[in-house]
């Protein structure tokens, strides 16, 4: 089976000009731990609950001017853009190989002008294995 028939395709993006701190209130506010980051509609990168945690303080509830100053930044200075992408014909288990050879949680999926047409996600994948297969 195809990852298109178990991927995301209703996706949250962000704009790499975006500050972090929209970011982070959308992680708290919503269930997913990854936001591909689009320009022009084309995946330039992707940020991810464990991007937020390397690159910003623990103490975030602080007033501190250096505080404010993290949350400030462009989404495009702590986002990853090297990314490990697949198409949506990829194979289910093929794309599971990736997350665990790449140590990764989830896979973009593009097409040829790596225009973003949905996210693979670890737990995808083992929904499918658990329930449907």
């Amino acid at each position: 089976m195809d990852v298109k028939n178990i991927m995301t395709s209703d996706l949250v993006t962000v704009k790499p000009d975006r500050i972090v701190r929209d970011v982070f209130e959308l992680f708290n506010r919503v269930c997913y731990h990854h936001v591909p980051v689009v320009n022009d509609d084309k995946l330039v990168g992707i940020i991810s609950d464990r991007d937020m945690s390397r690159n910003l303080s623990h103490y975030l509830v602080s007033t501190d001017d250096d505080e404010r100053e993290l949350m400030d930044r462009l989404v495009s200075d702590i986002m990853t853009i090297e990314l490990v992408t697949i198409d949506k014909s990829t194979s289910i288990d093929c794309a599971s190989i990736l997350l665990l050879e790449n140590n990764i949680s989830c896979l973009p999926v593009v097409d040829d002008d790596l225009l973003l047409e949905g996210l693979l996600t670890w737990k995808d994948i083992l929904e499918y294995y658990v329930y449907a297969s």
